[in-house]
């Protein structure tokens, strides 16, 4: 017997339904003055069927909860419908660019930007907008304005209104600096290069510029994925130590 992939048992296990519910209940207090929606999103598998499955491939699941005066009024969860995930549950999908034929089930983060609510990936797939209610409208490019793909952890400027971003993806031989204006159109660009194709997760911005980690996490190809990582990348300890190249243009 195949044994399952930790990654399918205890606090990693997935939530098996979709569920919606109205007036939760409340131990303590809360604030009236908080109002909003709090949202997180991560992998949630379909099923338990897959003995080789790794935590950083499964489809994300959103899941939120609408405060306001003082209620807590609905909590509900919603898979990302990606094509394939869309066609799994039988369900038409809802249609929209793919970039270089990634179409993914965004899993890692989730942001709002421009009247948009995004759910984000690593790695080059685009972002899929969700309405207010978490169903899922389509991958978005920010109205045709985006040249590429995209990437999961954003930052917006809150002086300028602006979102950045630093999309990668393992067959180009640069980064590129994204800037995404307060109307939700991309205004400019700035590809960067850089070597071997580093898994660039995460950036900082300050008031002049974007500070890049260029780190040893490594694309590789021409390697299958396996399970051990999930992906196709490496630790490349002899790539030498952190560098930090900046770009201009933040806050600006």
């Amino acid at each position: 017997m195949t044994a399952r992939s930790h990654f399918l048992e205890g606090a990693f296990a997935p939530v098996a339904e979709e569920i919606t519910a109205f007036d939760l209940p409340v131990t303590g207090r809360v604030p009236a003055e908080l109002s909003g929606r709090y949202l997180r999103n991560g992998p949630n598998p379909l099923g338990l069927d897959d003995p080789d499955y790794h935590w950083f491939i499964g489809p994300g699941m959103v899941h939120g909860v609408r405060l306001r005066d003082g209620r807590a009024e609905w909590y509900r969860n919603r898979w990302v419908r990606s094509r394939l995930l869309a066609e799994s549950m039988g369900e038409t999908w809802p249609a929209g660019p793919i970039h270089e034929g990634m179409d993914f089930a965004a899993n890692t983060h989730i942001i709002r930007h421009a009247g948009r609510t995004l759910a984000t990936v690593e790695s080059g797939p685009l972002p899929y907008e969700l309405s207010g209610e978490l169903e899922t409208l389509g991958p978005c490019d920010f109205d045709g304005t985006l040249p590429g793909g995209f990437a999961a952890h954003a930052k917006p400027d809150h002086r300028t209104g602006e979102l950045h971003a630093i999309a990668y993806y393992w067959a180009w031989d640069h980064v590129q600096h994204i800037v995404i204006d307060s109307t939700g159109r991309v205004s400019r660009t700035t590809d960067i290069p850089v070597a071997d194709g580093p898994m660039m997760h995460d950036f900082a911005i300050t008031e002049n510029y974007v500070i890049l980690f260029d780190l040893p996490v490594t694309s590789i190809p021409s390697t299958p994925m396996t399970t051990a990582t999930g992906s196709w990348w490496t630790w490349s300890a002899t790539r030498g130590p952190t560098t930090c190249p900046s770009s201009p243009g933040a806050g600006r």
